[in-house]
């Protein structure tokens, strides 16, 4: 089964949460017609192409409450969808203000009190380093970990969705850094993987 009801389902999501994706979806349909929040093509495809595709990470996730990191948050996908299935404490970051007005209406009519919204470039970012980092169709993976690496440690989770060119990707990015990665297949894109990546570290410069 696919669709709302599939999702639904397949998570065992109570009824307070499904009436939180409800209102997500409608907001999206809302402000789309104001802005490019997500393809024109797939905004009927709201639960498969968006919400399961998104869900499949917290299965690569830690167990316990983390902080997560999403690179390029844009519509909320993936971060919005594991903030109302998870206790993770979700970091959006998005350098477009107009999109990040989104994010503030979804958060706040949603209620999602573990989510915290950054409009800057994640390169800006500067911390002590979340648990897991993730981003979905936002760039390449060297340019992704140019971008989250002042916001890693060598503990960090990378949980990055990718499609058919991953194997290129990935032997790019082998190039500029060091990391151990799995492949594991999509659930929602035959062609799709996400690669689950750790010690992620940029390679010495030879002189």
């Amino acid at each position: 089964m696919t669709g709302r009801e599939g999702f639904l389902n397949r998570y065992n999501v109570p009824r307070g949460t499904a009436a939180q994706f409800d209102r997500y979806a409608a907001l999206l349909v809302e402000w789309q017609a104001r802005m490019n929040l997500v393809s024109r093509s797939t905004l009927d495809q709201f639960w498969d192409r968006h919400v399961a595709d998104s869900a499949q990470l917290v299965d690569f996730a830690p167990a316990t409450p983390s902080t997560w990191l999403d690179i390029g948050a844009g519509a909320g996908f993936p971060g919005i969808v594991i903030a109302l299935l998870t206790e993770h404490r979700v970091t959006l970051v998005e350098a477009t203000t107009k999109k990040c007005h989104f994010l503030k209406t979804v958060v706040d009519e949603l209620g999602l009190g573990n989510v915290n919204i950054c409009n800057r470039r994640a390169e800006a970012l500067h911390n002590d380093g979340f648990d897991v980092i993730s981003a979905r169709a936002f760039a390449p993976l060297t340019r992704l970990f140019e971008l989250g690496s002042q916001s890693a440690r060598e503990s960090t989770r990378w949980l990055l969705l990718k499609g058919c060119n991953v194997q290129q990707e990935l032997d790019e990015a082998r190039l500029a850094f060091d990391f151990s990665a799995e492949l594991m297949p999509s659930r929602t894109d035959p062609r799709g993987r996400i690669v689950v990546a750790t010690k992620v570290r940029r390679k010495a410069v030879r002189r």
